[in-house]
Order: structure tokens, then sequence, then C-alpha cells
């Protein structure tokens, strides 16, 4: 039984990692590490929220400090994966895509008393683009210069938490190890006669230890209310890079390729900016829920290899409620957590002087399915529609609708039985 619940866990994120290799996202993730991930935790539907949300069905892995909330004696199993179709467009022209992102894979269990435990795997970046341009040659009536650029990968994490928590305080921390591969190319060609292009191709190799620590205070304010606070963290810190660069020249009419440079940085860093997460979760009745978060990224000291990057400092406001009408009740749709939510980023991408923006609504369910035998599956399925970016300007913006799905399994293992 095991061994079937893992593999139908593990096939949606193989297939839907090679799926997603094939396709090309968003042009604005050829900045910096590339998009960050904006709603990719268990409560996508409430806004992504996730600074001070604690149960005992969901990982929260963006506050390590959360695994506390989680039964004693279950062992837990967690998968996410998100789908995007995206709309993109200017005052001219416009395209669409399609790409799979933001996977993750969780499991964590209680080790000792107060002491939790949880490991997985979580996509910490995306990049894909593939922009065209092209150019009239001044002095030419026909001529025309062609400039083509792609890029693709992103940063992934490997990771293993510990919470531990007193009465009603609760701290955790995250060990981290980061790696991933960023592509850059570039291909330049000249409608002429006789003419040649030129490539460039640059790759960023990145691995190295993040450190997430993360605190919670959960108090009432009357038999019938909770009010949780919490706050997660990254500190700054360089990550250990490896720059691979090659350009060559190669003759339209011979195909003849000449190397104009070959270089290798094999000393160099990332530099992660300092990160913060902080934001309250409201309870009453066991039914409705309300929840803020506002993080802090400072990505304007964001360097490649001892060059600032020249962008902003990341901001978000996220938010949402769930209803939940009987915990216990007689019927499925009783039971059902109903929620709803939006964000607004004001994100590290300056252009023309004008700021790439997102914002957006999200709404789901997140749905129990309860075995004597087998233990508690929890479906949850969120819909996410915003849109980032801006035609002024002659800027590029996207229209987007994603579909989460996250998949919680509460095994029953260290369950003792009572009756044989």
């Amino acid at each position: 039984m095991i061994k079937r619940i893992i593999l139908s866990l593990l096939l949606p994120i193989v297939f839907l990692n090679v799926y997603a290799q094939e396709n090309v996202g968003s042009p604005y993730s050829i900045y910096g590490i590339g998009l960050l991930p904006a709603n990719n935790s268990p409560y996508t539907a409430m806004g992504g929220v996730s600074a001070a949300m604690r149960d005992n069905k969901n990982i929260n892995f963006l506050n390590p400090a959360s695994y506390t909330a989680l039964d004693s004696n279950r062992f837990y199993f967690q998968l996410g994966i998100t789908g995007e179709y995206a709309h993109i467009s200017t005052h001219k022209k416009s395209a669409d895509y399609r790409v799979a992102q933001n996977a993750n894979l969780s499991m964590a269990l209680r080790l000792y008393r107060n002491l939790y435990f949880s490991f997985g795997f979580t996509e910490k970046s995306d990049i894909g683009y593939d922009l065209f341009y092209s150019y009239s040659i001044s002095g030419s009536v026909s001529g025309k210069f062609n400039q083509n650029i792609s890029g693709e990968g992103g940063l992934n994490d490997i990771y293993a938490g510990f919470g531990w928590k007193y009465k009603n305080f609760a701290i955790g921390t995250n060990f981290s190890y980061v790696f991933g591969k960023i592509e850059k190319r570039q291909t330049l060609t000249a409608e002429i006669e006789n003419s040649f292009y030129i490539r460039t191709s640059e790759n960023n190799r990145i691995r190295d230890f993040l450190f997430t620590p993360g605190v919670q205070y959960q108090f009432k304010l009357s038999p019938k209310s909770l009010l949780a606070l919490g706050t997660s963290m990254n500190f700054t810190q360089k990550l250990t890079a490896k720059k691979e660069f090659i350009s060559y020249k190669v003759n339209s009419s011979s195909g003849n390729s000449t190397t104009l440079d070959d270089e290798i940085l094999r000393r160099g860093y990332i530099k992660y900016p300092f990160r913060i997460i902080s934001g309250f979760n409201y309870q009453f009745k066991n039914k409705w829920q309300a929840a803020a978060d506002y993080t802090f990224h400072k990505m304007s000291v964001y360097e490649e290899f001892k060059i600032n990057q020249q962008l902003k400092d990341y901001h978000k406001v996220n938010a949402g409620i769930s209803w939940t009408p009987e915990e216990y009740g007689r019927f499925w749709w009783q039971r059902n957590r109903y929620m709803l939510g939006g964000y607004f980023i004001k994100s590290e991408i300056q252009l023309k002087e004008t700021n790439v923006d997102t914002y957006g609504v999200t709404f789901g369910t997140q749905i129990p399915f309860i075995s004597q035998r087998a233990g508690e599956l929890l479906l949850g399925i969120a819909f996410d529609l915003g849109i980032r970016g801006t035609e002024k300007n002659g800027l590029i913006q996207e229209k987007y609708a994603k579909l989460r799905v996250n998949i919680a399994f509460k095994e029953l293992w260290f369950m003792k039985r009572k009756i044989n």
C-alpha cells in the first residue's frame, strides 16, 4: 500500500518536470536568479500565506517552526505542483505559453517528544525565456540585424528541517542545499550577403548551503479564538558559483566557426540577499481563519561575481481567509476547507522607470479523504489568476492562470492498535 502511494506521488512530479523543460516561461525570468515562487505553499488558495500558518494536516516548509503543529504519531508525505497558462502581450504583438513549475516533495514526523523533523525538495526559482528582436542596418536598404536571447534553468533546494516547541512557543530551522544551473544564450545575425553570425553561451552553476530559521507564537484571545504570529527568514549569504562563457563566430555560407572567447571563472559567488516573511493567523471556532503576510527581500544588493545587478528591493503583501462548515461533519462538503485570498508584489525589476509589479486573486479548497486502514489524504486544489507587468513604455504584460495541486497524506505508521 505504501509503495503504491509513494509511486503515485512521484510519477506526476517526474512527468510535469519533463513537460516543463520543453516549454518557455516568463520573459521577466531573465533577471537575477529568475522568478521567485510567489505561491508555492499548501495555502496557495489563501494568497500563499505561510509565516503564521500551522495545522496538523499540511507540511508548511516555508516556516520550519510550523512542524510542531503536526500529529505526533503520524508520518507525513506531501506533494505540490503548479501548472501555468499565460498570455503575454505588448502594444503590438502577443503570444501564449504553458509551463509546469514550483514542484515540491516533503515528508515529516516527530523524532522525540517536542522535536519534529521534515525533509524534502523544492524549486527556489524558475528561468525560461526566448526573445527575438529585429533591427534595420544603418546605410542598408533591406539589410536587417537580428538578435535572439534565450535562457533556462533555475535553483533547487533540498532541505532538512527541525522544529521544537515549548508550550505556545515554537522555533525551527531548515538547512538547505541550494543548487542549480542558469544558462543564458544569445545569437546575433546580419541578413546580408557573405555575412556571419555570433553566438554566445553563459552558464552559471550554483551550489551552496542556506540557513532558514523560523519562529511562531500562538495564544488564546478567547475560549473560541486563537491568534498566531510567525516569522521566517534567510540571512544574506554568498552562494558558491562557477561561470562558463564561450563565444564564437560562424560564417553563414560555409558554416566555418571561429572561437572568440572561451573562459571559465572557477572562483566566484552569487550573493543571495536577506529575506524575511512575517505575518499573523487568526482562527475562530475551528471554522473561520484569516491570515496575512508581508515579505521583504533585499534584492538591491544582489550580486553576480561581485557585480551588482541593479535590481530593486522586493516587497510582497498577501492575505486570505478560509471556512470549514463542520470539521467532523457527516457530509464531505461539510468537511472541506474553502479558501479565498489575494496578493500584491512590488518586484525587484524596474525597466524604463516603470515597476514590473504583480497582483492576483486566489481561491480553492482542501478536500479530506479518510481511511480507517491507510490514513488520511488531503487533496488541495487552488486557482491563481494574476497580472504581471504592463504594456506601458513598450514593456510586456502577462495575464496568467495557475492551477496548484497539493496532496498531503498522513500515514498510520506510529498508531498503536488498541484491538487486535
